[in-house]
């Protein structure tokens, strides 16, 4: 994960004996440091003012729309990225850190990406305003936010079939973030994972990249993921639904 130097001594010994995510918290402006990304200028001024002010809206509408409590730092590491590098340590393993969930590329591709508008938003809004069960677990999701700390709701309600409703809910009403910071972030990661020259490797991702990077793994080489793997294979005839066809 991380790439030894002087920089991660200072912040190995720093955290040595941290051992609850509440406690890891209070050094999140300390880690920001190493995570942090260079400033950009645009090739025309007004370009500048015109991108931050529909990133800022796009943003906004975001949080308005998963009502995502100001405590939850998702983009920010967890303690099990302590727990992952004290054990490389341990065992005398070379680490690589693959970069913050917001890195330059990933500004890159925003500051490129013109098409992020609230219209699209209203409207998908809007056509999805009458789906009863769309609307049943939107707000079954909030509530789960609204009554979990960041880390309860990380460990016990953040399971795969939320994450895989989180993002085909930005597909849709969200598709240029979901692009962004989904499907490219995967390819990102994968690429880094594949070019590895190591034989065995341990690697810490959230967990919006897994199934992601799995697909790439297995289109690359051959194999089926475990989302679509079938070991009795499909029976054409047994799982065809008849009384659709027949309708």
């Amino acid at each position: 994960m991380v790439q030894t130097n002087e920089k991660w001594w200072d912040v190995a010994k720093m955290l040595q004996y941290v051992d609850s995510q509440q406690e890891f918290q209070n050094y999140h402006t300390h880690l920001d440091k190493y995570t942090s990304w260079e400033s950009f200028n645009m090739w025309h001024p007004t370009r500048n003012m015109l991108f931050w002010a529909r990133f800022y809206m796009y943003s906004a509408m975001f949080k308005f729309h998963y009502k995502i409590p100001a405590n939850f730092t998702f983009l920010k590491p967890g303690l099990e990225t302590k727990f992952a590098l004290e054990e490389a340590e341990k065992s005398g393993a070379k680490t690589y850190f693959m970069g913050p969930e917001l890195d330059q590329k990933s500004w890159g591709r925003l500051i490129h990406e013109t098409r992020m508008n609230v219209p699209h938003y209203i409207y998908k809004r809007l056509a999805y305003q009458g789906n009863v069960f769309w609307n049943f677990e939107r707000e079954e999701t909030y509530q789960k936010l609204s009554n979990s700390e960041p880390s309860q709701f990380a460990e016990k309600v953040l399971d795969q079939n939320l994450i895989n409703w989180y993002i085909q809910s930005m597909d849709i009403f969200f598709p240029k973030f979901k692009r962004i910071f989904v499907d490219q972030k995967d390819e990102d990661l994968f690429t880094m994972i594949d070019r590895c020259p190591e034989q065995k490797i341990v690697v810490v991702v959230n967990q919006w990249h897994m199934e992601g990077i799995e697909h790439n793994w297995a289109h690359r080489y051959g194999q089926l993921p475990r989302s679509v793997h079938f070991p009795e294979g499909v029976n054409p005839i047994g799982d065809m639904n008849l009384r659709n066809g027949l309708f």
